[in-house]
């Protein structure tokens, strides 16, 4: 155990402190992006609603939907 302390004392303090004074690396937080994916039907053309409550309405041009 002396000759621990002797070997630390002689390493000095300067190498002692050597891992401290390296730079840290930023932490930078992820964002998510919500994306939102539109495909046609494969018959006929179509269209959507986004109702007030959430729900989307797919539906072909011929044959509209309402919300309610």
């Amino acid at each position: 155990m002396q000759n621990l302390i002797l070997l630390l004392i002689a390493a000095g303090s300067s190498s002692l402190c050597a891992c401290t004074i390296q730079p840290r690396a930023e932490v930078v937080p992820s964002r998510h992006v919500s994306t939102i994916v539109i495909r046609q039907p494969r018959g006929e053309p179509g269209d959507f609603i986004i109702c007030n409550d959430g729900r989307v309405l797919v539906f072909p041009v011929a044959h509209p939907k309402t919300c309610s």
